[in-house]
């Protein structure tokens, strides 16, 4: 898995931070939305993206979710790139196996 932390968007004063990556068991890159941390220093999610297996396909569908509140830097979409091949999204791998039964999408099961 990669995760990257983003810096938000000047105007975003209330986000704490934007974290997105490359999920191979899900096969789907992925976008996190922070809030400024509460009281109890526990930041507020205010956005994920990427949740579900194979949800977002390409670096250029995660990096404009994320260009609405973070700074995109240079390179971004091809290092995301880099990082799905590294790591190609596999089924058969027992981790892949179970949360595609934990998510009730077993490959056997009708679509």
């Amino acid at each position: 898995m990669s995760r990257y932390s983003l810096r938000p968007l000047g105007a975003h004063t209330d986000l704490f931070e934007i974290a997105l990556g490359w999920d191979p068991g899900l096969g789907t890159y992925f976008v996190t939305v922070f809030g400024t941390p509460d009281r109890d220093r526990e930041p507020d999610i205010r956005l994920w993206r990427g949740t579900s297996p194979r949800e977002i396909g390409t670096p250029c569908e995660i990096i404009a979710i994320a260009a609405a509140y973070a700074e995109i830097p240079d390179g971004l979409a091809r290092q995301l790139e880099i990082d799905r091949l590294a790591c190609p999204h596999n089924p058969d791998r027992p981790a892949g196996k179970l949360l595609e039964e934990l998510l009730g999408r077993s490959r056997s099961a009708p679509g």
